[in-house]
Order: C-alpha cells, then sequence, then structure tokens
C-alpha cells in the first residue's frame, strides 16, 4: 500500500497500539492519520504552525499523538475525537528530531538539535525535566519496556542512559563512530546503532558487541515487537534483518520502491508490517515477515544479466552476470536448481550450453554493460591519439585479471578440469558448435580462437585475426562456419576445417557489432550493434540484404528462431522485438525490462524467447502470443485478467482490483510467461472472499 496526500518529503511514521492508525510527520508542515485498511485520511490534516514536522509518535493509549518541529516546539494532539489545536510545548532552541511516550503515556521525551531532551507531561503539557550532557544533537531517544529508563543518542557519538523519572544521568555508552540513531530491543537487553558502514548491536548492561550488519549509514532503525527482525533505511532502501536463530549469519532483503531518500520505518505493533517515510512524499506499507518467519532474498543475479542460454530440450536457462557467477534455473517455474556457479574473478560475459546439456561455457570480462576495452580506446584515440598504446595497454593489463573460459559440468555441479587460457583482453562471446566438439571464443584482443572441447586445448585451426575487438561469435548450423562480429563493424566468416576467410568481411559502416546469428540454413547472418539496426547478410554473396530499423538505440542481441520465420532483438532502449525474418516486417514490442536488454535466444522449439537485462532479471516470452500483439501496445496480464490504466479488468471489461504503482513493474506483461526476479507479486482472492462494488472500502469498516 501507498499512502498519497502529503505535498513535502515525510520525515515520520508511528503506529497506534493496536495497529489500525500511521500518524505522519511532513515537511509540508501537517501531521496526518492514516486507517491502514483503507489508507485513507481518518481525519483532516493536523497543522503544527511551527515548521516542518521531523518527527511523530503515538501514546500506547492510542489517544495522543506528539510531534516535533523545525522550530523546535513539540505539539501534543488528542485524536479521540479528532482535536486539530494542539498542546504546543515550549522549551527547545533548536530542531526536535525525535518524540517518544513512555510504555504507560504519563510522560513525553523530546530530543532535540539544542543538545537537550526534555521530558514532558502530556496530559498537563508540563516539563517535568531537562536533560542536559550530550556535547551533539540529540538525534533519537527511546523508554525501555517498564519505563524506568531513557535512553538517547546524539552525534557526540555517545548513547546514554537516564533516569526517566528524575532526568538523573546513570552512565554513557560509547558507540563505533555512531550517528546517533539507534533503538532499544524490546526486552531492554539490546542496543542497535549506527556505526560506520553498518549497524552494531551490543548488550546494553555489558556493552559486550553482539554483531555488525553491514548497511550504508542508516537514518533510522528498529527492532520488530518480538526483537527477532531489525529494520533500518538507508538511501532509497529499507533493509529487513533476520536476527534469529543466529545473528552473526543474519539474512536480510532490501525493500525498494521509493524514489527518494528515506527517512524513518518503523514495525507495526504485531510485527506483520512496515511502514516507511520518504522524502517522495509518500508513506508505503511493506510486509514484515517478522515471528517465526526467516527473510531470505530471492536468489537472483545481484547485477546486470548479460548473457542468456537455453538447453536444447527446454527444461533450464543458464545466465551469467557481473556478479561473477553462472547460475542455473528451472526454465518452467523459474526457481534455482543449483548453487551458482562461482570461480570467475571478473564479470561473466558469456555463457553457452553445449548440445547434449552436460556442459556449460562461461567467459569472463570486466564489468563493463556493452563497451569493450578497444572501442574506449578507439573513443579516447580520436581525442588523444599519442595516448591510444599507454591506454590499450592498461586496458590489457586489467583483463589479464582473468581472461580465462571455464566448463562447468551440469550434472556435478563443478569446474571441468583448467579454465581455457590463451586470450590476453576480455573474452566478450563464447559458443558451442552444433556437434558439441568445438567452442568458439571472441575477444578483446582482436581474435577469434577454437577450442577441443574434449581435450580443453586449442584447436589445430586459428587463432583467426579481426581488425578491431571481436565481440560475437557464432557457428553455421552445419558448424562448416565461424563468424565473429568486431568494434570496426565488420562481421567475419572463416571455414572452421581451415581457417580461411569464406568471404570477404560484411561491412555497412564502422559501428561496433554486438551480436551475430545463422539463419537455420546457414545462408544468411544477421547482426545487431550502435547503428540501432538489425542487418540480415546474405554470405555468398557478401551483401546486406534486410535492414530491421524500429529500435531507437544500440542493438546487444540477436536470435534467429530455428524454423528460421523469427529473429528478435534485444536493445539498449529496453525493449526486445520480433519480425519477421523473410521479409523483415516487425511483428511485435516486447516491453517489461526497465533497463538495457542485454542478451535474447529462442527456445529450440521456437515457442519461447528468454532474455536477460541490466535490470538483473530474466524474463521468457511467448512467441506465439507474441506475433498476436500489436506493435507499440504494453498490456500486462495476470491469469485471465489483463491490466489496463492500473486496473486489473477481466474478459468482459470490469473492473477487478486496483494494483498499486509499484506493484506493476513486477507482474508480467503479456506475452511474458516468465520472470525471475528478486521481487514476484501474486495476486489472490483473501479467505472472506472478494469484495465487489462501488463501495469496496466499507467491507473494512463495518
Amino acid at each position: 500500500m501507498t499512502l498519497t496526500g502529503h505535498t513535502g518529503p515525510v520525515h515520520s511514521v508511528a503506529y497506534s497500539a493496536d495497529g489500525r492508525l500511521i500518524a505522519s510527520g511532513s515537511k509540508d508542515r501537517t501531521v496526518r492519520i492514516w486507517d491502514t485498511r483503507t489508507g485513507e485520511e481518518s481525519g483532516p490534516p493536523l497543522m503544527s504552525n511551527t515548521g516542518s514536522v521531523w518527527t511523530v509518535d503515538f501514546a500506547q493509549n492510542g489517544k495522543w499523538v506528539a510531534s516535533g518541529t523545525q522550530s523546535g516546539v513539540v505539539c501534543v494532539w488528542n485524536v479521540t475525537p479528532c482535536q486539530t489545536s494542539p498542546w504546543r510545548l515550549n522549551g527547545h532552541s533548536g530542531r526536535v528530531n525525535c518524540v517518544k511516550f513512555s510504555p504507560d503515556g504519563s510522560r513525553l521525551v523530546s530530543a532535540s538539535a539544542d543538545k537537550t531532551l526534555c521530558l514532558w507531561s502530556p496530559e498537563t503539557g508540563e516539563k517535568l525535566a531537562t536533560l542536559l550532557g550530550h556535547t551533539g544533537r540529540v538525534i533519537r531517544a527511546a523508554f525501555s519496556p517498564d519505563g524506568e529508563i531513557l535512553v538517547s543518542g546524539s552525534h557526540d557519538s555517545t548513547i546514554r542512559l537516564w533516569h526517566s523519572s528524575t532526568g538523573q544521568a546513570i552512565r554513557e555508552i560509547l558507540t563505533e563512530a555512531a550517528t546517533g540513531s539507534f533503538d532499544l530491543s524490546p526486552d531492554g537487553e539490546t542496543i542497535a546503532g549506527t556505526a560506520k558502514n553498518g549497524i552494531v548491536l551490543w548488550k546494553c548492561k555489558t556493552r559486550e558487541r553482539i554483531v555488525w550488519l553491514k548497511q550504508n549509514t542508516a537514518r533510522h532503525m528498529q527492532f520488530s515487537p518480538d526483537g527477532r527482525a531489525l529494520v533500518a533505511v538507508s538511501g532509497q532502501t529499507v533493509r529487513l534483518w533476520s536476527l534469529q536463530p543466529d545473528p552473526q549469519n543474519a539474512p536480510w532483503v532490501d525493500l525498494g520502491g521509493h524514489g527518494s531518500k528515506l527517512n524513518w520505518a518503523t514495525f507495526s505493533p504485531d510485527g506483520l508490517y512496515i511502514a516507511s517515510a520518504c522524502d517522495d512524499c509518500t508513506i508505503r506499507i511493506w510486509s514484515g515477515w517478522s515471528g517465526q518467519s526467516t527473510i531470505q532474498s530471492l536468489p537472483v543475479h545481484g547485477s546486470l544479466v548479460r548473457s542468456v542460454a537455453i538447453s536444447h530440450d527446454g527444461a533450464f536457462i543458464v545466465s551469467g552476470s557481473n556478479d561473477k557467477l553462472v547460475r542455473v534455473w528451472n526454465a518452467r517455474i523459474g526457481e534455482s536448481m543449483l548453487p551458482p556457479f562461482d570461480g570467475h574473478t571478473k564479470a561473466v560475459s558469456s555463457v553457452a550450453i553445449s548440445p547434449d546439456g552436460r556442459l556449460i561455457a562461461s567467459a569472463s570480462a570486466a564489468a563493463v554493460a556493452s563497451v569493450s576495452a578497444s572501442a574506449l580506446v578507439r573513443a579516447w584515440s580520436q581525442v588523444q591519439p599519442q595516448s591510444w598504446p599507454r591506454a590499450r595497454a592498461r586496458a590489457q593489463a586489467q583483463a589479464r585479471a582473468d581472461c580465462t573460459i571455464r566448463l562447468w559440468d551440469l550434472q556435478l555441479g563443478v569446474v571441468v578440469g583448467e579454465p581455457l587460457r590463451g586470450h590476453t583482453s576480455y573474452i566478450m562471446a563464447v559458443a558451442f558448435s552444433s556437434n558439441g566438439r568445438l567452442l568458439a571464443s571472441a575477444s578483446d584482443d582482436e581474435t577469434v580462437r577454437m577450442w577441443d572441447v574434449a581435450t580443453r586445448q586449442p584447436s589445430a585451426v586459428g587463432p583467426l585475426h579481426c581488425q578491431s575487438g571481436a565481440n560475437a561469435v557464432a557457428f553455421s548450423p552445419d558448424d562448416g562456419l565461424v563468424a565473429a562480429g568486431d568494434d570496426s563493424g565488420r562481421v567475419y566468416v572463416w571455414r572452421t576445417d581451415t581457417g580461411i576467410p569464406a568471404h570477404k568481411p560484411l561491412w555497412a559502416n564502422d559501428e561496433i557489432i554486438w551480436s551475430i546469428a545463422f539463419s537455420p540454413d546457414g545462408a544468411r547472418i544477421v547482426s545487431g550493434g550502435d547503428d540501432n539496426a538489425g542487418r540480415i547478410w546474405d554470405i555468398h554473396a557478401g551483401r546486406c540484404v534486410l535492414v530491421l530499423q524500429r529500435h531507437t538505440s544500440a542493438i546487444f542481441s540477436v536470435a534467429w528462431s530455428l524454423d528460421g520465420r523469427f529473429i528478435v532483438t534485444g536493445s539498449d532502449d529496453t525493449t526486445l522485438r520480433l519480425w519477421d525474418a523473410v521479409t523483415g516486417a516487425p511483428l511485435a514490442t516486447l516491453h517489461g525490462h526497465t533497463k538495457a536488454v542485454q542478451s535474447v535466444t529462442f527456445t529450440r522449439d521456437g515457442q519461447f524467447i528468454v532474455s536477460g537485462s541490466r535490470d538483473t532479471t530474466i524474463r521468457k516470452w511467448d512467441v506465439s502470443m507474441a506475433s498476436k500483439l500489436v506493435s507499440e501496445r504494453r498490456i500486462a496480464a495476470l491469469e485471465s485478467a489483463t491490466l489496463k490504466d492500473g486496473w486489473l479488468v477481466g474478459s468482459s471489461g470490469e473492473l477487478i482490483s486496483w494494483v498499486p504503482v509499484e506493484y506493476r513493474a513486477h507482474l508480467a506483461v503479456v506475452p511474458c510467461t516468465l520472470r525471475i526476479d528478486r521481487i514476484r507479486v501474486l495476486i489472490g482472492v483473501g479467505y472472506d472472499g472478494l469484495h465487489a462494488g462501488l463501495n469496496w472500502t466499507s467491507c473494512w469498516r463495518g
């Protein structure tokens, strides 16, 4: 759920004790109260009129809401019934960063940039004590579960303990380069506080360090009500850890979706939900997964997907990524089939599967998504020609860190023998021959090499030389030819038995060739490159016979269906396009990826396309459905329903359910039948049935 209504960044959120309401404070100088079941405001905005609202809190009795403002004023409202004029508590000379009610609601503490804390009676508005001792801005404050102890954190890198009844200091706890943000566990035994590049948990009484959790500097953190989980916000991410059963190996998941800096995150009282506040003026509600649940991210690539391949029987997908891993997926349900293959020390640029499905070949390159070293050097040399040799040497030296090809046994899940070595720069592509006996590799060192798969040694033919760095390689269906595309815009074709060119290079312009594929009869080649066009070449005639022009940016990958009917192209413009391979006519534009499409391939039966993208996702597309779509039409679907203007629409045009904006990107888009991603959204009908009609929110208010 996303709550919208604030007109300025939202700085803080807090749940009521029963979880039915959320209070939020914003730079727009208002406090708003929201119904968590409908997402609607439960009353008019509460105006502070004393500057931006930086912090809010609900009292346990559900009666009071307090806020702290930029001007230093603390406001207290009675929200049962809604009181629009608050108590105004004056005592601070700087911004109030935190307000917190004691568990019994008899006291309210405020923490300020003026380096002090104040204790108040929310019933009378009387100031009970001023707590002095911090030498920096006071950022957070919290009461112990019994209300007897008050804890405060400051920019002076200390956390202090106080008697909450008198305000008398008890002791000081030095934190590890803390910024003052912290939280106290529900049992009062553990403190979580910010440290350099992480969060430290330590025992409150003994100051013994328990664990360090890796995280960019957290602005706010909170334990779940049962103490088994911790949520923290940093940058644009909400990170959720499961601390049980072993905090030393706490799994975590990032909840992405906000488009701006996050300021606050808090658990609902039952621990089932998390509310986050953001500079994008919204509040979002997330599933909390606390209690007995263990939080685990779905096993996906942690960086852009450079290459995908699908087995001949269509049973599994293999992918290679900038995260240096090779992964194997069930092609039907998208689940990981094996632990990732981990061996490369640089990004995995290309993967291929042997025809018998027993071996995977993977090649390594630098973590540059789609620009080879020679292309970068060439661009630089146009400005500084004298720098070319030195830059080239530097690029090659960097590449030598892992200029290898690795073979993996799919059944055993292990690497086969030693890596194949011979290239002296980035390896951009690998491909198996149709009979599985040869493996070809294309490199930025301007060569194509062929390897004997059985012996894992270089073949007697080669290396084959290009004019510039080679980015793509492919065997003809009969294995009689091997072709490559390079940075100079040329496609080369050699005989595999002799290494002799079968024809002069195919060339249209000087734009980089990123991908090539043979037609099923071996008479033609399709190429894609930086000129935004796919080109179909007649090999015998040595000329371009068709140009595929619709993409608005570079084409990074091309594939030809085995029946010869279709060509698919993947582009930097985030789309895939399906083409008639005979006429070159565009058949469909496939939308869904949010970043460049790096790799595309057909299943052997031609029924599906698999794509990998810089957005870290892998998608599977139904070719028959794609060919029936009108080009440029964007429709998403879930089972028999379609997503139109944010609504799930039934077959008769009836509105079934509204889909929040942040969920739409995670629904399958027709004709996408599978999405391998960190986040997958399922929509179903609850146990109490489907509530429909014009007044659908009334079902929550009975």
